[in-house]
């Protein structure tokens, strides 16, 4: 049967949302079709229809995303992505991905991103992770994080009406210093708040900590839940860590002691820090500390491989050329020269000798710095076509610190 893409229309919002909450393995409810549809651009959406029914759409809204060199950039967040089981493996789904990526590349996003559940899928759009998610364990102990010397500040518990006010203030300074993070917009922080009961999956409502420096500036906050335990031996099995967002060492050291204090619960757990996290060495004891999971977490694309590398900053002045494959979008593909100086930054297409050859998909991951062309050559996935061009390209890409997205849409 013949399928129409197209975007969708006002009417057409609660069953371009209930196709994709099937698609997505769930079944829809009033709230996730009104929140769902509360920030959707409607001219920003795909949808197909077969035989006048949604049966698979995607979706894109812009974004910040802070790249290396602490820059803002404009970015599409690709989201409400699926197919419907039956209409799967028929190429709906890539012609939709094929169609908003040239889109979002003609409104000036360079890039793209997006969380997935279907890596194996994704990559084939040209996606690849560009930042870790570590999980860990530790046993809490009043001793386990030393109390810093001279430390200066407090911790306060918030209530939801000073979380609306504080939490997002500090999360938008952080943001412009973590490479990685994504923006969170007003309509991403009104369904957050909101902590529908639908989404805790089996633990607590949130708590909500804050730290405040010697002159009342708040500088990190903790979110976190607790998940039950033996009602008799131990209410509290785990203290799980939701968001830890901090501006200063200062507030992270304060916001671990706290975690790590904690001592109702039998285990502190995070599924989300960054691979450089410094947790490990502020234990008194290192053996306390398990990492239970590393997972590639923001997934990301180059749209436009010029105005990407041309907006991010680096770590090293000179040249290289750059052979980039990309089978999805023939436009985006070719050579590219890469020209660093105290003057800035320039990307151009070239016809010079090419010194590393890659896929779009590569150029993605080694993009925030959370990958080398090294390791990726390594496992063959990028090639080295003139003696010493992968250690140059390293230093050129190489991040003052680990990339780490926290955001979760």
């Amino acid at each position: 049967m013949t399928v129409e893409i197209r975007p969708i229309e006002a009417e057409e919002r609660t069953d371009f949302i209930s196709a994709l909450e099937i698609a997505a393995g769930r079944h829809h409810n009033g709230v996730a079709i009104a929140d769902g549809s509360m920030p959707m651009d409607l001219d920003r959406t795909l949808a197909a229809f077969e035989d006048g029914r949604i049966v698979g759409g995607v979706g894109s809204g812009r974004l910040e995303l802070t790249v290396p060199g602490a820059v803002p950039v404009a970015v599409a967040r690709v989201t409400l992505g699926g197919v419907l089981p039956t209409q799967r493996r028929r190429g709906v789904m890539t012609e939709m991905m094929t169609l908003l990526l040239r889109d979002v590349r003609e409104r000036g996003e360079s890039v793209a991103v997006g969380a997935t559940s279907a890596p194996q899928v994704i990559r084939h759009w040209g996606f690849a992770p560009a930042t870790l998610a570590m999980g860990i364990e530790v046993q809490p102990h009043k001793d386990a994080v030393p109390q810093q010397a001279g430390s200066v500040g407090r911790l306060r518990m918030l209530e939801r009406p000073e979380m609306e006010r504080l939490l997002p203030a500090v999360y938008g300074r952080h943001l412009r210093s973590q490479s990685g993070q994504i923006s969170r917009p007003d309509a991403f922080w009104r369904v957050w708040f909101r902590d529908y009961e639908w989404l805790r999956i089996g633990s607590s409502a949130r708590f909500a900590v804050v730290f405040e420096d010697a002159n009342e500036v708040a500088q990190g906050y903790l979110t976190y839940r607790l998940d039950p335990g033996s009602l008799r031996t131990h209410p509290v099995s785990r203290l799980v860590i939701e968001d830890l967002i901090t501006v200063t060492d200062e507030a992270r050291r304060a916001l671990w002691h706290y975690c790590l204090g904690f001592e109702q619960a039998c285990t502190v757990a995070a599924w989300n820090l960054p691979v450089d996290e410094p947790l490990l060495w502020m234990l008194s004891d290192p053996r306390r500390l398990a990492v239970t999971r590393l997972d590639g977490f923001l997934w990301l694309r180059l749209n436009d491989v010029a105005a990407a590398l041309k907006a991010r900053g680096y770590g090293a002045f000179g040249t290289i050329v750059l052979d980039v494959a990309d089978p999805l979008l023939g436009e985006n593909a070719g050579r590219y020269r890469l020209w660093v100086d105290r003057g800035g930054v320039e990307c151009i297409r070239t016809d010079d000798m090419a010194e590393l050859g890659l896929g779009v998909n590569e150029l993605a991951a080694v993009y925030l710095g959370g990958f080398t062309f090294a390791s990726l050559a390594r496992a063959g996935r990028v090639v080295e076509l003139s003696s010493g061009s992968l250690a140059r390209a390293d230093a050129f890409f190489r991040p003052e610190s680990a990339p780490w997205t926290v955001t979760d849409w």
